[in-house]
C-alpha cells in the first residue's frame, strides 16, 4: 500500500458536504489523502430493483450538476494533497453488511462534520454517521463552515476556496 492516508467521508451529494474535504486539507499539512466519499442507500426490496441495482447508475442519479462541478474543483485544486477521490455507495442498511464493508475497505480513518446535518434527496438514502461511530476505525470530527447553507453555487465555491481577509 502507498503512504497515503485512506479516509472515508460521508456525503449527501450536496456542495456543503464537500466542505469537509476542504477543511481536512487545510488542517493536514504534509499528508496525502486517498478519499472515498460514501453514501448510504437502501434500494427497494423488489426483485427488479435488486437485480438491476448499479452503484454507478445510482451515484449518477443522486448527483446534481452543482455537486459534480464543486467535486471537480476540489479534486483539481488539491492535486498535491489528494491522490485520489472517489464516490461509493453502501447499498444496504444492515449492521453486519456495513461493519464488513468498513472492515474490508482498508480505512485509516473516517472524517465527519461535527455540526452539519445531512439533507437527503432520496427517501432511500440513510445517514452513515451512527454506523461510523460504532465502528472500531478512528473518527475525526471536523468543524465546517455552516454559513454556506442557502448560498448559491458560486458563493459556496468562493466561501470554500477564497480566503476572506478580515481587517
Amino acid at each position: 500500500m502507498n503512504g497515503n492516508k485512506r479516509v472515508f467521508i460521508p456525503t449527501d451529494f450536496s456542495i456543503q458536504s464537500l466542505s469537509v474535504i476542504n477543511q481536512l486539507v487545510k488542517e493536514s499539512s504534509n499528508t496525502v489523502f486517498d478519499i472515498v466519499l460514501i453514501h448510504g442507500y437502501q434500494p427497494s426490496n423488489t426483485i427488479t430493483d435488486l437485480l438491476f441495482f448499479s452503484k454507478n447508475k445510482m451515484i449518477e442519479k443522486l448527483q446534481k450538476s452543482a455537486f459534480v462541478k464543486a467535486y471537480e474543483v476540489i479534486k483539481n485544486a488539491n492535486q498535491s494533497t489528494i491522490s485520489s477521490i472517489k464516490l461509493d455507495i453502501i447499498p444496504f442498511k444492515r449492521n453486519l453488511y456495513i461493519k464488513n464493508f468498513f472492515e474490508n475497505s482498508n480505512i485509516d480513518s473516517f472524517i465527519i462534520p461535527s455540526t452539519q446535518q445531512f439533507h437527503f434527496e432520496s427517501k432511500n438514502s440513510f445517514d452513515l454517521i451512527p454506523y461510523i461511530k460504532k465502528s472500531r476505525i478512528p473518527v475525526k470530527e471536523i468543524l465546517v463552515n455552516e454559513n454556506i447553507n442557502g448560498l448559491g453555487y458560486t458563493e459556496i465555491i468562493d466561501e470554500l476556496f477564497i480566503a476572506k481577509s478580515t481587517l
